[in-house]
């Protein structure tokens, strides 16, 4: 049996429609919860918490957005309530985010966290050093209801854009987050805006690093745990494209939104363009049973496996089920990785 991390981008869509929270968040994090509890496997919930943040301002005037925020704040309590991790995931353009003809409406001038102002004001979540502050107190705050004990230990930055991280560095240091899980070996942008370049990160399945995670240190003040991904031949990548195309076509999903474009050209694995390998996501979201055997049985010992709510399909829980109860796989989350390795003083 191997042990793999487990964590889920717990959000909505970021394109043309957002979607709903019901069938992005709420009924595909239900379902992984039920097929987890019988192998008593858990996972970690990264929260896209300014949404939620944005919920709470708007839904005095918008009382559809008070019960989206019920609804999450209940499923919170729930993850929590049966021994699930919740952690910080910062999608910063929800702060320009307007609710307008009963959809999300963005800009994407701050799709990355760099963006956000420099001024060291924690009470402003403009800035970079307020936007990571308020995130953890409303995180807290909401997560110390069913957990009074509850800290905020790990952050991943929205759309891998985490560098340069010597920016990011002090306000996380400042709210005693010294963990990220943000990176995935391989992966770069494919656009001229908010580029990002991870062919050259460390290959570890966690290590330690001081102000970019592309330099490993065996005295970094800050931990790495990134998303594994799987080096991929070409001919490989050919099958993969038929059975997701001809074979198994149209598994619907859960989600009811539409993707951001740039970012999903960045994250497919395809890019025909070349035929040099490439590397793939640990992943079970949108895909054939015999890409995920591939990818988890070339996968290493307490690497990360990332789900999005939002890309979720039945076929993807199925295939989570099957995995578990062949005894080929068990997942844990990062925090109980995290208390292994006495990454935290107090855990």
């Amino acid at each position: 049996m191997k042990h793999l991390l487990l964590s889920v981008d717990y959000e909505l869509f970021f394109g043309d429609d957002s979607g709903t929270v019901e069938n992005c968040m709420i009924r595909p994090v239900n379902r992984l919860m039920d097929i987890l509890e019988p192998f008593g496997s858990k996972m970690t919930v990264f929260w896209d918490i300014l949404h939620f943040y944005r919920l709470k301002q708007l839904e005095a005037e918008i009382p559809d957005l008070r019960f989206d925020r019920e609804l999450i704040e209940k499923q919170i309590a729930d993850l929590l309530s049966k021994g699930h991790d919740v952690q910080m995931h910062i999608h910063p353009h929800w702060l320009d985010a307007r609710w307008e003809n009963n959809k999300w409406r963005f800009s994407y001038n701050r799709f990355a966290i760099h963006r956000l102002w420099d001024e060291k004001d924690e009470t402003d979540p403009e800035t970079i050093l307020g936007c990571i502050t308020q995130s953890r107190l409303l995180m807290e705050e909401v997560c110390r209801k069913t957990d009074p004990d509850y800290k905020v230990r790990v952050f991943r930055a929205g759309g891998y854009r985490v560098e340069p991280f010597e920016k990011l560095a002090g306000a996380l240091e400042h709210n005693g987050i010294i963990v990220d899980s943000s990176a995935a070996h391989g992966m770069r942008s494919r656009g001229s805006e908010f580029k990002f370049d991870f062919r050259r990160l460390p290959r570890y399945i966690h290590y330690r690093f001081d102000t970019s995670v592309l330099i490993d240190s065996d005295e970094g003040q800050f931990w790495e745990f990134p998303k594994e991904t799987i080096k991929v031949p070409f001919y490989i990548r050919l099958l993969f494209y038929i059975l997701q195309n001809f074979v198994y076509a149209n598994k619907g999903s859960y989600g009811d939104g539409k993707r951001l474009r740039f970012t999903k050209k960045e994250q497919s694995g395809h890019w025909w363009h070349s035929v040099r390998n490439r590397y793939y996501r640990l992943t079970a979201e949108g895909m054939d049973p015999v890409r995920w055997r591939y990818l988890h049985k070339n996968s290493r010992e307490f690497s990360q496996v990332v789900l999005h709510s939002k890309n979720m399909s039945p076929f993807t829980v199925q295939v989570l089920y099957d995995s578990l109860d062949n005894g080929e796989l068990a997942f844990c989350s990062l925090l109980k990785r995290i208390q292994e390795l006495h990454v935290y003083k107090d855990l």
